[in-house]
C-alpha cells in the first residue's frame, strides 16, 4: 500500500527534512483495515484500533526529529510511537508529498467552488482559483464555511480577482503570489509581519489555521487507499478542532479586517 501511495504522491515530492511512508510498524503486515486522518495522535491511533484498523494513514507524520525517548508520559510524538507500538498499529504519512499533488491542487476549487485556474507554481505548492466577482470578504465566506473554521480576513474590502490557495503554512508563498497576479492569498497560517507587509502590498489575506486548511486532506487519502485496496475496509477519523475563536465576532474599528 505504501508503494502505491508513493505512486500517487512520489516521495521525491517531499521536502528533504520530511517524513513520509512509513515510520512505524511492519511493512509486510498483513492489511486488516485502513483509517485516515490528518493527524497521527494517540487517540486517534486507539480509534483506528477500536474500529478494526491496523494501519492510519495520516497527511502530518508522527514525528520530523525521532523521539529521544518512547513511552506513555514523553511528548506528544513519544506517546504517538508508543501508542503505536502497543497497539499494533502502522503509521503512514503523505505530507509535502501530497502538498505538491495535482488532487491536493485542485480540492480547493472541487471544495468551494471557485474554478481552479492553474498551479501557483511557488517551489511545486499551491493553486490559483478564480474569484473574480466576489470580494475578499465573501471568498473568505465560502472557505470558513467549506473548511468549518472561522477565517482571519485582513484588508478584506476590496474587490477580490484570482485567488491563491495553498494549505497548512503559507510561509514565502504570498510573495510568488502577488507575482502571479493573485489579489487574494488563503492559506492555514501566517506570521503577523508577513501578514502586515502582503496588506500593505494591496492583497487581502485570509487565515484558515493550519489544521482546518487541510482537514479535506483525510478524505483524500481515504479514496486514494480504497483505489489502491479495494479489498481493504476504510474509514475516515473525525478531528475536531482543538481551538476556538473566543471574543466579539465584530468587524474591526477601521473596517480593515473582520472575523467570520
Amino acid at each position: 500500500m505504501v508503494e502505491g501511495l508513493f505512486s500517487l504522491f512520489p516521495a521525491t515530492d517531499a521536502e528533504p527534512w520530511d517524513r513520509v511512508g512509513l515510520s512505524v510498524g511492519d511493512p509486510q503486515a498483513a492489511i486488516e483495515g485502513v483509517a485516515c486522518c490528518l493527524d497521527p495522535t494517540p487517540d486517534a491511533i486507539r480509534r483506528a484500533r477500536e474500529s478494526g484498523c491496523n494501519v492510519l494513514v495520516t497527511h502530518h507524520p508522527a514525528f520530523l526529529d525521532p523521539p529521544a525517548v518512547v513511552g506513555p508520559h514523553a511528548t506528544l510524538a513519544s506517546r504517538t510511537v508508543w501508542e503505536a507500538v502497543r497497539l499494533g498499529v502502522s503509521l503512514v504519512a503523505m505530507h509535502t508529498n501530497l502538498d505538491r499533488s495535482e488532487p491536493a491542487l485542485r480540492l480547493p476549487a472541487a471544495l468551494t467552488g471557485l474554478p481552479y485556474l492553474r498551479p501557483l507554481d511557488v517551489d511545486g505548492y499551491g493553486a490559483v482559483l478564480d474569484g473574480n466577482g466576489l470580494t475578499a470578504a465573501e471568498v473568505a465566506e465560502r472557505f470558513a464555511a467549506t473548511y468549518g473554521a472561522p477565517a482571519q480576513v485582513w484588508h478584506g474590502r476590496q474587490r477580490s480577482g484570482d485567488v491563491a490557495f495553498c494549505s497548512g503554512s503559507l510561509g514565502g508563498i504570498g510573495d510568488g503570489a502577488l507575482r502571479a497576479g493573485c489579489s487574494t492569498i488563503v492559506g492555514g497560517e501566517l506570521s503577523y509581519h508577513r501578514c502586515l507587509d502582503l496588506v500593505a502590498r494591496g492583497a487581502a489575506v485570509i487565515l484558515l489555521g493550519h489544521d482546518a486548511s487541510e482537514q479535506p486532506y483525510a478524505e483524500l487519502l481515504a479514496e486514494s487507499v480504497e483505489e489502491l485496496e479495494p479489498a481493504a475496509p476504510v474509514s475516515v477519523l473525525r478531528q475536531p478542532l482543538p481551538w476556538t475563536v473566543v471574543g466579539v465576532g465584530a468587524e474591526s474599528t477601521d473596517g480593515a479586517g473582520t472575523w467570520l
